[in-house]
């Protein structure tokens, strides 16, 4: 970011509970905010278009050659995970933020945020049930009540606390991945199956999604209940949680205003270039010789990005 000098938002009252006005406004959490969605959707267009699987292992739709290799490597290094990153940071701000200026004013603050995550979840079944199984609304509705409480917390400790949330997923992946062996037979079969599909079972999940609605929903209704028992609480609870406290501190030291100085935010870049992105790369090249063998690949294939992608997140942030 090169905008030291943006003008900060007006202290003026607002009353209600609704957005903001523009004078109170920071344009550069607007501008990261727009960015951040468009990223994601470069990440969702894979589920969109073919089986789930997919999103994890590019071998198990189409060719893994070519344009169709390249295409993958290269939304795997700079969006994913990335973008959905910086939206979890920028869920983190928007509560310190909507708390400090409502407090200022001597508004109320808790009965509100609980307001908007309760009516945040709901939409959230909502979409998860009937339209999109992949729904980020419910978890981030369920991790905002949470990080709620440490909105007072100190830049540094939130930091802390952030990364020791994010912690628990990448150590439960590291477990998983290391004791494979040791895992029944018919456990390794059933996450196989999930990763590496048969052919068989990559046709009928496409049938359900090119059949009628309701075959579509039996399929979105499966894949989104195992999507909130069991990703949400060993993966995204985590990290959700971990980046939103991250996003709290980044507010908090005008990070995320574009008001630090210009070689703050050169640094950042240069991290992501020589070292978050090397290593995302790596992790491509570690899955590519184990040949996407499945669940190995996943488990310990992940890390390189799971990590890495914070270092992007900031350079793309700082760009």
């Amino acid at each position: 970011m090169t905008e030291p000098d943006a003008p900060q938002p007006s202290t003026a009252s607002v009353s209600g509970a609704g957005p903001v006005s523009d004078p109170e406004r920071i344009a550069s959490l607007d501008v990261l905010r727009g960015v951040a969605v468009l990223g994601i959707l470069t990440m969702n267009v894979w589920s969109f278009a073919m089986p789930s699987a997919t999103y994890f292992n590019p071998t198990v739709w189409g060719t893994y050659t070519g344009l169709d290799r390249l295409a993958y490597q290269a939304t795997h290094v700079f969006a994913d995970l990335k973008f959905m990153a910086i939206f979890s940071m920028l869920f983190g701000a928007g509560i310190v933020l909507m708390s400090e200026r409502r407090a200022e004013r001597g508004q109320p603050v808790a009965g509100l945020h609980y307001r908007r995550m309760f009516w945040l979840f709901v939409f959230g079944m909502l979409h998860a049930y009937l339209i999109w199984w992949a729904d980020i609304l419910v978890p981030y509705a369920l991790c905002g009540s949470l990080v709620f409480l440490a909105r007072r917390l100190r830049p540094r400790t939130l930091i802390v606390l952030g990364l020791l949330a994010m912690a628990p997923a990448s150590l439960l992946l590291l477990g998983g991945g290391l004791s494979i062996d040791q895992w029944p037979p018919d456990e390794v079969a059933v996450m196989r199956a999930q990763l590496d599909p048969s052919p068989d079972i990559v046709e009928a999940e496409l049938a359900a999604y090119r059949g009628s609605y309701g075959e579509q929903l039996e399929q979105r209704t499966a894949a989104a209940f195992g999507m909130q028992t069991a990703t949400f609480p060993l993966f995204f609870v985590w990290r959700i949680t971990g980046l939103m406290l991250l996003g709290m501190a980044l507010f908090k030291l005008d990070v995320l205003a574009a008001a630090r100085s210009d070689q703050f935010y050169r640094r950042w870049i240069a991290a992501a270039l020589f070292i978050g992105i090397p290593i995302i790369v790596y992790g491509i090249f570690v899955n590519e010789g184990r040949d996407w063998r499945m669940p190995e690949s996943f488990f310990l294939g992940l890390h390189f990005n799971y990590w890495g992608s914070l270092l992007v997140a900031m350079g793309w942030i700082s760009a």
